[in-house]
């Protein structure tokens, strides 16, 4: 993972050997099971992931190397099951300090869903037998304006971004991570410390997001952007629910947020809505947003008729109506009541 020393030949002298994150310099490095790596390595990638570089004695060689990379780790929790009564740090078996050097942080649970399970065996026997007995996708699509783009042209078009763009953030912006940051170190619902790093975290999402849409000046829509991935990531972090004002907050399992695939410009202007109303700066947005917010959000009203009775995270004017059923396997898991997917909209 970091470098080690060896001999070359017959040679009695040592020879460096780079390890992943040294190969990664300036680049991204995957790591698999990371909770299996070594007590030494552990030590050595916190200054990795801190300060960028790798201090080196070993053999008589004393040197600094840089790992300027981008870190990507996933693990399975302790044990292989994940306890949702215990803290992120005793299902992973890593100490908050290298938990809290990541930016993002998500947590997903592989939970009985007949629905899904039947999407991933669809997927996946689909590809295995070649579109035979099943709707496959054409090899070839049209180009059109919805067209994904490809792997090359998304790879050059990163490529071109991350070398062209170094974005300075605007004062709005910059007032609306501030508020974040001073807001989420007041509440104690967290297992994590809130620390520098987390500010450090949202500048660095914010001006990445400002790379991607092609600008130089990382907008108050790039802060939005990003605070509503925090606001998935933090669920991970071991949000208990211990606040004020529960409607507040706007923590999200991203395995079971609902997006609109239709207007996914309705659902980030709704969520704009809210973040800059808590934070009492709406007047930053357009009066004709906050008109279509508005507009969204009483229609969502609306068409609430039975609201929730559990007392865990939501947001205001969320159906969330559904059945306890059960799979072939006997296994029961919550559906949506039949005929509520043409009514129900959920931001």
């Amino acid at each position: 993972l970091t470098c080690a020393a060896v001999r070359e030949g017959n040679d009695k002298e040592f020879a460096l050997e780079a390890g992943a994150l040294v190969l990664a310099d300036k680049g991204i490095c995957c790591i698999d099971e990371f909770g299996c790596i070594r007590n030494e390595d552990r030590t050595t990638i916190h200054e990795a992931m801190e300060q960028q570089t790798l201090s080196v004695a070993k053999a008589g060689i004393v040197c600094k190397l840089n790992c300027r990379a981008t870190v990507i780790a996933v693990m399975n929790p302790r044990d292989c099951i994940y306890d949702d009564q215990a803290s992120l740090s005793t299902n992973t078996g890593l100490g908050t300090p290298l938990l809290s050097r990541f930016d993002l942080i998500f947590k997903l649970v592989d939970s009985s869903d007949a629905e899904r399970d039947s999407n991933v065996t669809t997927y996946l026997l689909n590809r295995a037998i070649q579109g035979t007995g099943f709707d496959c996708a054409p090899g070839k699509t049209a180009v059109g304006e919805n067209t994904p783009w490809s792997m090359e042209k998304l790879r050059a078009y990163i490529s071109v971004v991350k070398d062209k763009f170094q974005p300075a953030i605007s004062s709005a912006a910059a007032l609306l991570l501030e508020n974040h940051y001073e807001k989420v170190r007041s509440s104690q619902s967290f297992v994590i410390p809130v620390t520098v790093r987390f500010l450090e975290s949202l500048i660095r999402l914010t001006q990445a997001h400002a790379r991607l849409m092609y600008r130089n000046e990382a907008l108050l829509e790039d802060a939005i952007a990003v605070l509503r991935v925090m606001e998935c990531s933090a669920y991970a972090y071991g949000f208990d629910g211990n606040v004020s004002n529960i409607d507040d907050f706007m923590y999200r399992d991203p395995m079971s947020m609902d997006t609109s695939e239709l207007s996914p410009d309705e659902d980030f202007v709704v969520f704009e809505y809210k973040i800059l109303n808590r934070y009492g700066m709406l007047d930053y947005m357009s009066a004709e947003r906050r008109k279509q917010a508005c507009d969204i959000l009483e229609g969502a009203d609306n068409d609430v008729q039975d609201p929730p009775s559990h007392g865990g995270p939501g947001w205001h004017g969320v159906e969330d109506v559904r059945d306890v059923q059960q799979d072939h396997y006997g296994r029961s898991y919550f559906s949506p009541a039949p005929g509520s997917h043409s009514k129900r909209r959920r931001f």
